[in-house]
């Protein structure tokens, strides 16, 4: 059968209630569709040629297939194939096998097999190997099949129990689940999370002139930068066996050259950093070293001064941190070179001390809440939600721009490329800045996103956290010049800037409000949480620290 691309509006699923019949099947050919559109001159015939047979397989076939790509696992029983939108499974899965798309029976790992059959099924067909088992566990019983049994004889035995099947075409489904995910992991329950209405997705442009892979090269250039992420995972840790020296050598070949592309870019210099990591923690600090040295990100140059000041490379640490220093990639990265050059002098935070007669039943920062509120007013334990939100609102159409590669599908809450460092200077030439002074003031605009855009998903910050009213609240009471200053602060490190900022936002009357952080008696203050504090107080915005003890 041919799926038409352009019936794809989200269905309307309710609790409870079965989809339509072809939903599950409308989502799967959704993909392929997609995928073909947008990057079929870059696909290879055999990959090309996947979609299409998907496309055109008969109803209850692609029906069939649209439930199996859902199942965790390649390996299922083929008896399990009970569902009511495809009826008779045996000729659907026929279609399928002749396909390509499913085997029937293949060679498969003894142990897997085995843990497809229920208990009452080994009991069954292992009754020597299981006597005098009859307590033990499912796990228990597996483990002494496998080691009384050889794997010939247990397949055969489990053939004549079961039949199984496997998918045939999981390194294809997971390049179609890339090119419309950009993520292998992510699946179709993406589309039923949508259709319960659970997320409300922003509107945004998909069309060729923005995929994320340019050509083929690119494509396989980020297949190859996924497999070395998984060749650093496998490493472990503290890669220092000597055999983890070639894989080290063949990683640092692979990961050299800077990338043209900027999610290439991103994804080789996260991969660097990562490794180094790993290394410098097995010891191997000259190969951290040069991993730290060929990355773009942060916190490689952090890594890198910590490492020549622990070999006692003096001139090196003194010529790296007045390099960081000059040109700080993060607020972090910024506040790490001053604390090193002195290292055991710190700003000075006030905090105001409250004595507690006892731990208070509701959490601390709720008791610090009602302290504040004892005279009237609103407040709300927000954290961190509170700046992303009013950010996320100023900055809406940036965040949600048709830049290159930003946006996969329709499933996005944000961007790709929303926490790089370059995420800013890829949008200020296009769209215009909303902290310009030609763009207006800014309060108004903030009360029409956030009246336009509720309840729409986005990465920055969750509507659920906010109750009724709150955000318009904040944006009522703040003065026009304290809004732009946190949405400054934001701007200035929008990855530095999402954690940290103080518990609590309390209004008293308009322009009167304060943001406090609220500490309990063992808790301290956080490198994060220092950071937003300076940079409020350094824009003269309301902040403080609470800090309750138990009275003895």
């Amino acid at each position: 059968m041919q799926y038409d691309a352009h019936h794809t509006s989200p269905v309307r699923l309710l609790p409870q209630q079965a989809p339509p019949p072809h939903y599950y099947a409308t989502n799967l050919l959704a993909v392929m569709d997609t995928v073909l559109e947008r990057y079929g001159d870059i696909l290879s015939d055999v990959e090309r040629g996947f979609g299409e047979r998907i496309r055109c397989l008969p109803t209850p076939a692609v029906r069939l297939l649209a439930r199996l790509v859902s199942r965790k696992g390649p390996w299922l029983r083929e008896d399990a194939l009970d569902y009511e939108e495809v009826g008779d499974a045996e000729p659907a899965l026929a279609d399928l096998v002749e396909a390509g798309l499913v085997e029937r029976c293949p060679p498969a790992p003894t142990e897997v097999l085995l843990r497809l059959l229920r208990r009452e099924e080994l009991a069954r067909c292992f009754a020597w190997e299981l006597r005098g088992r009859h307590g033990a566990s499912k796990s228990d019983c597996i483990d002494c099949i496998l080691a009384a049994t050889p794997a010939p004889l247990c397949r055969w035995r489990i053939r004549r129990s079961m039949a199984w099947l496997e998918l045939a075409c999981t390194a294809h489904l997971d390049l179609y689940r890339l090119l419309f995910f950009g993520d292998r992991r992510q699946d179709l329950t993406t589309f039923v999370m949508r259709d319960l209405g659970i997320y409300r997705f922003e509107a945004v442009e998909l069309c060729p002139a923005t995929r994320q892979f340019p050509d083929r090269a690119a494509l396989d250039r980020l297949l190859t930068l996924m497999d070395a992420d998984d060749a650093i995972s496998a490493l472990g840790k503290a890669p220092a066996s000597p055999g983890d020296a070639a894989a080290v050598d063949a990683l640092l070949a692979l990961l050299w050259t800077r990338e043209g592309n900027r999610a290439l870019e991103h994804r080789r210099s996260h991969a660097l950093n990562r490794l180094g990591r790993n290394l410098e923690r097995g010891g191997d600090f000259d190969a951290a070293l040069t991993c730290y040295a060929r990355s773009t990100l942060a916190p490689g140059r952090e890594r890198r001064l910590r490492i020549l000041h622990r070999l006692g490379d003096g001139q090196g640490v003194a010529g790296l941190r007045r390099r960081i220093a000059a040109q700080p990639q993060t607020a972090l990265e910024a506040d790490f070179a001053m604390r090193f050059a002195q290292p055991f002098r710190r700003r000075p935070v006030p905090i105001c001390d409250r004595v507690l007669s006892a731990p208070p039943a509701a959490g601390i920062e709720q008791h610090a809440l009602a302290e504040l509120l004892s005279g009237g007013g609103m407040g709300w334990h927000l954290e961190n939600g509170l700046p992303m939100a009013i950010f996320a609102l100023a900055y809406w159409s940036w965040i949600f721009a048709p830049v290159e590669g930003a946006f996969l599908n329709p499933f996005q809450t944000g961007p790709a490329d929303l926490f790089w460092p370059d995420f800013f200077a890829s949008r200020e030439a296009a769209w215009p800045d909303p902290l310009a002074p030609a763009a207006g003031p800014l309060k108004p605009r903030l009360r029409a996103a956030a009246g336009a855009k509720a309840g729409v998903a986005n990465r920055l910050f969750s509507w659920h956290r906010f109750p009724p009213g709150a955000i318009e609240a904040v944006i009522d009471a703040l003065p026009e010049e304290h809004l732009r200053a946190l949405v400054d602060i934001v701007r200035s490190d929008l990855a530095g800037f999402r954690s940290g900022f103080p518990d609590l936002t309390v209004v008293y009357a308009p322009g009167r409000y304060e943001f406090v952080e609220v500490k309990g008696p063992n808790d301290r203050l956080q490198i994060h949480q220092r950071l937003w504090i300076r940079a409020l107080e350094e824009r003269q915005l309301p902040v403080r620290v609470l800090r309750y003890r138990v009275a003895r």
